[in-house]
């Protein structure tokens, strides 16, 4: 552990029923015409109406759009961003999961700096940042409203790519728990695993950092309260609620710390088998957790605590891990994530497309150990042990 630093760069507002005041933000921020941006599902439920309301009631003109797609492609962003200019809008909000707020990211981007969205692929690229966002979560799984990052799938190359800096900060963030009782007991399964690989990234990355740990050891502790309980009763107020400060917790952690091993194996699982994000993070969380123990035991045995593993307390670090791995993969099964056999049959064929895809993601450059071809030979061999045990 180093002494990276910590940030936390913008408001966040946590509560049941604020998401009602995002038209007095926006008009705190003299917004003349809103691009409120959604999806098709959240749509459905009938969530965006209040909040359009809400933000009318503000005087504030509305154009809306509800073409948001899992996994975001740069061709939708870019579309989305020319709707926005001919609207000429002046602040915009992201009503969902981590795909709209990532897409409504992407688009702030767009209209803050007249370029290609290409060039902000390269990280160090300077940007600007202008138009007000405000994000509002309705899954418990992304975090993405506490960081200033934003995934994209590069649909000329077929991978994922990292968007961050100053275009892609929303400008606050209204973290509502009421808005996510609605949300199916498989999406919300699935979303607690992306929360408890950012908290295991955030604490074992390269660029990890004491404030950094704490946070992501709350929040693994709240997923595993809460994990189980929203499953099983969506309308669980509470377990909502405490699903969704796990999450903005983890969003905190990977917004400093940075995604980690785990992900850069989601990340490759997503964009070549279209495989939901929090089940890519499920799958490669326990075996990537094993292979970088020698670099963190003290986490390691943190995390196994906290996941209540039961373990000797003078076993070696490494069997601590094993450990924990098998209780994560555990935990999912029991609420009904797949296994990546359900996706892959074949080992080889895992090891030959997504090994070199996981080793091109930004994210294993946070890797505490390198992701050669041998390591990840290892991850995806043993991903598929624990799948077959």
């Amino acid at each position: 552990m180093g002494v990276n630093s910590f940030m936390m760069g913008f408001p966040q507002f946590f509560g049941r029923g604020c998401a009602a005041e995002a038209g007095e933000k926006l008009a705190n921020f003299n917004c003349k015409r809103a691009f409120v941006i959604y999806g098709k599902g959240i749509e459905a439920l009938g969530i965006p109406i209040p909040i359009i309301k809400a933000v009318e009631t503000s005087e504030i003109a509305v154009i809306t759009c509800n073409k948001v797609e899992s996994d975001p492609s740069d061709v939708l962003i870019k579309e989305m961003a020319e709707i926005g200019r001919h609207e000429k809008v002046d602040g915009i909000v992201a009503i969902g999961g981590g795909s709209c707020m990532d897409a409504a990211k992407c688009v702030k981007l767009l209209l803050d700096n007249d370029e290609a969205l290409e060039n902000f692929y390269d990280v160090e690229h300077p940007q600007k940042s202008v138009i007000p966002m405000i994000a509002i979560p309705t899954t418990a799984g992304s975090g993405s409203e506490a960081s200033k990052g934003a995934v994209v799938t590069d649909t000329q190359n077929g991978i994922k790519r990292v968007v961050i800096g100053a275009g892609t900060t929303p400008a606050l963030s209204l973290i509502d728990p009421e808005l996510t009782t609605g949300l199916p007991p498989k999406v919300t399964a699935a979303c607690a695993f992306d929360v408890l690989a950012h908290a295991i990234d955030a604490i074992t990355s390269n660029q990890t950092c004491a404030i950094t740990q704490s946070v992501s050891y709350e929040a693994i502790r709240l997923m595993r309260v809460n994990y189980q309980k929203a499953v099983e009763n969506g309308q669980d107020i509470a377990a909502r609620e405490g699903m969704l400060l796990a999450s903005n917790l983890g969003g905190y952690g990977i917004g400093n710390a940075k995604c980690s091993a785990s992900h850069a194996f989601a990340h490759a699982l997503g964009a070549l088998y279209h495989v939901p994000h929090g089940e890519c993070c499920a799958i490669f969380t326990p075996a990537t957790l094993e292979y970088v123990t020698e670099t963190c035991p003290d986490q390691i045995r943190a995390i196994a605590k906290l996941l209540l593993v039961d373990f000797d307390e003078t076993g070696s670090a490494e069997m601590i891990a094993k450990l924990t791995g098998e209780k994560i993969r555990k935990m999912y099964r029991s609420v009904g994530v797949n296994d990546i056999t359900a996706y892959i049959t074949d080992e080889n064929e895992a090891i030959q497309r997504l090994m070199p895809v996981a080793q091109k993601d930004i994210m294993a450059l946070f890797s505490p150990k390198p992701l050669d071809d041998a390591a990840c030979e290892w991850i995806i061999k043993r991903t598929f042990e624990l799948a077959r045990s």
